[in-house]
This record gives structure tokens, sequence and C-alpha cells, in this order.
């Protein structure tokens, strides 16, 4: 058996056994996986032939919206050996610009729809336009090149880097190896899998990290990946005409979309035939939208899935129990075979047999990123030594995220143990939206608060600003996804004793409690 090192092993298996079956398909079209596989090569020999980066492996922006040329893009970076970097065409400048100083070394993959963005921001020399290198002749020359700089690539050489938001607003790029995914990749087949006569209806954009599921899972398993049009997820019954239509079968996505059909009871309207798998991820799915769900599709499997980007996509998965009441929440579930899962409380191993005490979650294993890149304090900050009982020089990544256990050893999510939230499915630091809101002339100071009832960012700030003219500045600072959905102006903001804005007791104000999740 031929031993796979990296994804791309995947793809050539896809091209000899199924090349004339769909990979990829989205709104204008679709592309086979010998399309597929033969146009990622020729970028490969046109970035190899146009970059000038000799025998380096660089960070490669891919700028341009979420399509089979992203795809492409994606595949062609990884064949010329180096690593993948996807970013929000809509990024601010600002953030755009701290990216790239974060990566310093770096070529940006564009299209020539988007190449007006990227001046004065990145120089004409760092930037590949992807059109332009697809149009180049092959020949033997590059041909080989390509297979001496895939011969180069380990399972520890860098993948890919997903940014996420950074406590002092400075975004943090995860870095990931090929070896984290590969990982993943089979853990996740292994548990939940995926059928080559599945079609999987992608949600989550390829900048957030949630998409290597969809990604990936396809890859492996020779199933067709459909890219659902982003502003269809905003209208239910568009939506879930656009599934029957494209016989969607398998869904991965955040509860807030789910949330959406069920507010809007959209599947009394329109119910896709081909559906037989759904998985909840990036935030616990309630518990009133699964059981809505359920009524329409009694007989389809449901998945809770977690895990942060630190960790390579998820670690724990959970097959909900359809014959099961569920009063609260679902629990997470227990970690993948090859992951390592605990609990700390105050430096000490919760035991299973402890049930209901909360610690933090902190995952240890082949899952775990390389760290944050070019961020050393970062990376040392949140990733640490393994306690030696459990493995001998070992790192386990700090979450950050709270659990405990149920009486049958699933791990259950408890909210955060520091002020990190989840909006929509992604998880920020407030730390980020607060700097950029604090750069604004119109506020003296302000504190960035979730209310999670309402899935709302609401700031609390002192300024003369009014709500309409924050969002308006505020536009060009953070992504949409990041902009205050509420605004409470106050006189002064709580203090603790040293100083710091009391952050608990405004939680309190939004929730009810001081916890902030």
């Amino acid at each position: 058996m031929k031993r796979r090192v990296t994804v791309l092993d995947y793809l050539e298996e896809n091209y000899i056994e199924i090349p004339e079956k769909t990979a990829v398909s989205d709104e204008n079209g679709e592309i086979s996986w010998g399309e597929l596989r033969d146009r990622s090569r020729a970028l490969s020999e046109g970035i190899l032939r146009k970059s000038g980066i000799g025998e380096k492996k660089i960070p490669i922006v891919i700028f341009m919206k979420k399509s089979i040329t992203h795809v492409i893009a994606i595949y062609g970076c990884l064949y010329s050996g180096n690593f993948y970097v996807p970013v929000d065409i809509n990024t601010p400048e600002a953030r755009l610009r701290s990216i790239l100083e974060t990566l310093k070394d770096y070529k940006v993959l564009t299209d020539g729809k988007n190449l007006e963005r990227l001046k004065n921001i990145a120089e004409d020399k760092d930037i590949l336009l992807i059109d332009e290198l697809l149009s180049g002749s092959a020949d033997d020359a590059g041909f080989f090149e390509t297979e001496r700089r895939l011969r180069s690539i380990t399972d520890s050489s860098l993948m890919y880097i997903i940014f996420t938001s950074g406590s002092t607003g400075t975004p943090k790029g995860v870095a990931v190896r090929h070896r984290s995914v590969m990982d993943y990749i089979e853990s996740i087949m292994d548990e939940i899998g995926m059928k080559r006569e599945d079609v999987c209806g992608n949600q989550t954009p390829f900048y957030a990290d949630m998409s290597l599921k969809d990604l990936y899972m396809t890859l492996a398993s020779g199933a067709e990946l459909c890219l659902i049009p982003t502003g269809y997820f905003s209208f239910p019954v568009k939506l879930l005409q656009y599934m029957e239509e494209k016989k969607i079968s398998f869904c991965m996505w955040v509860p807030t979309v789910y949330r959406i059909v069920a507010q809007f009871k959209a599947l009394s309207k329109v119910r896709p035939q081909s559906l037989r798998t759904i998985c909840f991820s990036g935030e616990s799915m309630p518990v009133s939208v699964y059981e809505y769900w359920l009524e329409n599709y009694p007989d389809i499997d449901y998945w809770q899935l977690y895990g942060p980007s630190e960790i390579t996509g998820s670690c724990s998965y959970y097959k909900v129990d359809k014959n099961r009441k569920y009063e609260d929440i679902i629990p997470i579930g227990k970690p993948y075979r090859n992951t390592g899962m605990i609990l700390i409380d105050d430096g000490e191993i919760i035991p299973v047999s402890d049930t209901g005490r909360k610690g933090e979650i902190c995952v240890y294993g082949s899952c775990l990123a390389a760290g944050y890149y070019n961020n050393e304090e970062k990376t040392v900050a949140a990733f640490s030594s393994l306690p030696g009982e459990l493995g001998y020089d070992e790192r386990m990544y700090h979450t950050g995220d709270l659990a405990y256990y149920d009486n049958e050893g699933n791990f259950v999510f408890a909210g955060r143990a520091d002020y990190q939230i989840k909006h929509m499915g992604r998880r920020m630091e407030p730390g980020e939206i607060e700097a950029a809101a604090e750069s604004l002339e119109i506020i003296d100071a302000c504190c960035l608060i979730h209310n999670r009832q309402k899935d709302d960012l609401i700031l609390y700030y002192i300024g003369q600003g009014s709500s309409k003219d924050i969002t308006k500045s505020l536009k060009d600072k953070l992504p949409s996804y990041m902009m205050p959905t509420g605004y409470r102006q106050v006189e002064m903001l709580p203090l603790l004793p040293n100083g710091k804005v009391n952050r608990k007791e405004l939680d309190a104000k939004e929730n009810g409690n001081g916890k902030e999740g």
C-alpha cells in the first residue's frame, strides 16, 4: 500500500480512479477530478516559473472569492511545495497590512477582479495573477520542477496558515503541518465518514478552519464539493431550493445557519430529499434548533463537532442520540483516535469520574498546529508541556474553553475561561474589536460584551460618537462578522481595583451572570 504523506496523494488517486467525476461545483459550473488535478499542477508550474522564489518554501496568500478557481489555487500552491494563506477579500486594508507584515516573505495569488484592492498594499513583484499563470504553456522543465518540489515535502512541512483574531488587535496566524491535516482527515473519515456519491454543501469560507472538513473530506472520499453561494444563507427558502437542485446530502455548518432555517420554518416550504448527514460545528447547537431539524429529518445522522483552529479543524465528535431528550446542551463528545483531551483545574488533571467539575480543555497529539507564525511569544503562551505522566516531551494546547464530564465520559462545553468569544460560529478576541474602536477619535474608551442569548456583539463605550458614526468608521477597520451589532453609550466603564475594566459586571448586565462563553 502506497503511503500518503500529503493531501495531494488523495488528489492523485482520484485522478487515476475517478477522473471524470465532478470534484467541485459552484453557481457558475463544475470541474472534474481529472481537470482539478491538471489545472492545479499547471498552476504550480506557473508559480515556480514566475515567482522567482528559488529553493525557498514561502507562504502564498490566496486573495480571491470562494470559487472553483480558489480550490485550484489551494492545490496549486501545495503542488508548488509552498503553503497557502487564505484571506477574506473584504478584509480591511489595515488588517491585511498586518497579516502581510506578520508573514514577512510572501507572494499574493489573486485574480483580475481583486487586483486593484492590493495596490499600495503589496508590491507588484509579490503579486501573482492566477489568470496569467494558468495561461502559460506547459513544458517538461515545469513538470519536472513541480515533481522535484513535491518530493521535497515531508509531513512536517507547513501546509497552510489561517489567521484568527488577536487580543492586542494584531491577527494571529495559526500554522499547520501536513501531518496534522492527514491525521485529521483519517480521524474524521473513520468516525463520521463520507461516501463517494455524497454531495457536500459548503457554507464556511476558505479563510476559516471549519472549511477543512468540506475541502479534505471530499478530497479523501472522492465526493463532490458544492460551493453554495454565500448570499443564499440569508434566505433560507432559496438555500433549501439550491440544496434540492444540487442534491446535497452532507452539511457541516455553523448552528446559526440551521437556526435561521428553523426560525423561518423554511422546511415546511422546501424539504431537500437527498440530505443524510448534518454536522454542527463552530459552536454548540441549540437543542431547540436540533429538535426542529430532527422533526423534519428523523432518519438522518446528526453530529456535534468541537475544536479550535490550533488543533486543525476539530478534536472531538459526538453522534447525537435521537432517542435521548437533551435538556440544555448537546455534548461535544470524545476525542478522535490519536488525539488526547484532558480537563485541567488549578493545575490538576480532572479524572473522568469527577463528573460536573469544570476545567479548561487541553489537547495534545498530531492534531496540534506548529504554532503562531512568526509569533513566538503567543506560541509559548498557548502551547505548553504536557504533564509528564501523559507523555515524554510532548506539547499540549490550552484552548481557553471550559468543559466538564457527563456520566458517559463525554465532554460537555461550558463556556470560555477568558474573554474570547464565539459569534456566529467564529472565535474572536474582543481586544481586536476594542482596539479598532478606540482608534476612532469619537471613542475615548470601550469594552465589547457578547450577548449570548441573542448572539449580539455589544460595544459599551465612552465618547461622543453616535452608533451610526461608529459603524460607518469601523467598516474600514473590521471584517463584517466582527462588527458590533449593538451599542451602549455610558459615562463611565466599571473598573476593577487594578484599574482594568470590570468585564464581568458588564457581562452580568447583558447575560444575567458573570461568565462569558
